[in-house]
């Protein structure tokens, strides 16, 4: 008969993911304070709680840090998106990311903060997170871009949108409306903006007779 692990004993694939976790959830709140260059994989592992080099222990290097942190902050938005609720495919999706993006769960907004200054860092020349973030956001683009061109088919959107351009559009009011607010003081700044926010953009995007069909 094989042998039961003792209660209480976690095996060796759990601490790794528990250790993984808790150098990942470190690495981010020292990002979102420090930006990603400002940091060091020591200051990763003494902020978990665990020595100098047990970031360079499990991630081996920096850049392979940056990758697994990026995927989890995308991931992480990913599963809000999921847990929002379900919306047709078209305009009403595009405004739900809107409104999703403003009302995180997060209220700290430590994964944004994150995010946005890996973005602000990737304009430095050589910058390390170029690349890896353009990988990661094609995503959410090829998304928005998608449910602008269903939009438009619908008939919610105007025709004469470039889904493309507008795809960057959305993602660069939103991004660039929580760096504003953001960068002027407290987080509270940016609580309750979504409402209007949504609106903005619906306007901006929706087809006559969409608004018609709405009012």
């Amino acid at each position: 008969m094989a042998s039961e692990r003792p209660p209480g004993r976690r095996s060796q694939q759990e601490r790794r993911s528990e250790a993984e976790a808790r150098l990942l959830a470190a690495a981010i709140e020292l990002l979102s304070r420090k930006g990603w260059v400002g940091m060091t994989l020591a200051e990763v592992g003494e902020a978990a709680g665990y020595s100098r080099g047990q970031a360079t222990h499990y991630f081996g290097n920096k850049g392979a840090l940056l990758r697994a942190l990026t995927s989890h902050l995308y991931r992480s938005f990913g599963e809000e998106m999921q847990a929002a609720p379900p919306v047709p495919a078209g305009l009403g999706a595009v405004l739900s990311y809107v409104r999703v993006y403003f009302e995180r769960s997060d209220r700290k907004w430590t994964n944004a903060r994150a995010i946005l200054l890996l973005h602000a860092e990737a304009l430095l020349e050589n910058s390390d997170t170029a690349q890896v973030v353009a990988e990661y956001q094609r995503e959410i683009f090829t998304w928005i871009v998608e449910n602008l061109r269903i939009g438009i088919e619908h008939g919610e959107v105007r025709p004469d949108v470039d889904p493309t351009l507008g795809a960057e559009f959305v993602v660069g009011a939103v991004r660039g409306l929580a760096q504003q607010r953001l960068s002027r003081g407290p987080v509270e700044n940016i609580h309750g903006v979504s409402d209007q926010v949504v609106q903005l953009i619906k306007h901006a995007f929706a087809a006559d007779s969409g608004r018609d069909r709405r009012r």
